[in-house]
């Protein structure tokens, strides 16, 4: 459920600003993917996704703390509410960020590919130190130190959104923890609130009791004192 951002809040501006940030990268990636990957269109939309990847990670970045500095004057459920949409951004950048890893061999081997069928017979074989032999055209700028730049670049890019993705698993370890801690706390106050309607019940209980034997001892005064009068009278009858 999306947040509303009610009289300008500047934190929720901020979010959706995020939100439309990681849409765009969405669609030119998808732009970027319908593109030959040895064409200037190609080359120009990859170095603008990973820009705009690295801003999206540092503005949530930036989310974060603020939300950490202003979580005191938000109740407790929107402050988690708030910390939702944070890890959903940040899960969407993960995304992201695996798909502008793997879209790029993918378009490496179409690339070669079609370059090899309109280039045929004129393929060279460059000796490599990986178990298999890398297929470069001869007609293209694209060489071996290039594809091994590539995949370090990937391998550098995979290896960073595990780095996000594993801040986020440790915030959400965290908070369960914290919400572990609140469970347990509210149990203890359960607890004693059970032990102390238990005490009052008892002495509740007491106090009853003593009320029916004052009640019991109150109503034999009025038979005592018709008693009295009577032997009382009989006296007084015999001495007259």
């Amino acid at each position: 459920m999306a947040l509303i951002n009610i009289d300008g809040d500047p934190w929720l501006t901020e979010l959706d600003a995020c939100e439309n940030l990681s849409n765009d990268i969405q669609s030119q990636l998808a732009a970027r993917n319908r593109e030959n990957q040895l064409s200037r269109e190609y080359g120009v939309l990859s170095g603008t996704v990973r820009v705009r990847l690295k801003q999206l990670g540092s503005e949530l970045d930036q989310l974060t703390r603020k939300l950490g500095l202003i979580s005191n004057t938000l109740t407790s459920g929107e402050a988690e509410r708030r910390q939702r949409r944070i890890e959903a951004l940040q899960s969407k950048l993960i995304q992201l960020q695996r798909q502008f890893q793997y879209a790029e061999p993918a378009a490496a081997r179409s690339a070669l590919f079609e370059t090899s069928s309109s280039n045929r017979g004129r393929v060279a074989f460059a000796d490599d130190d990986d178990d298999e032999p890398a297929l470069i055209p001869s007609q293209s700028n694209y060489t071996v130190a290039d594809l091994r730049s590539q995949q370090t670049r990937i391998l550098e890019d995979q290896n960073e959104g595990l780095e996000a993705l594993s801040q986020v698993i440790a915030r959400q370890k965290e908070l369960a923890t914290r919400i572990g801690g609140e469970v347990d706390r509210h149990n203890d106050i359960l607890d004693d609130l059970a032990q102390t309607m238990e005490t009052t019940d008892g002495r509740i209980n007491r106090e009853t009791q003593q009320i029916g034997t004052i009640t019991t001892q109150d109503s034999t005064w009025g038979y005592w004192i018709v008693i009295g009068l009577l032997f009382v009278a009989i006296v007084l009858v015999g001495i007259f």
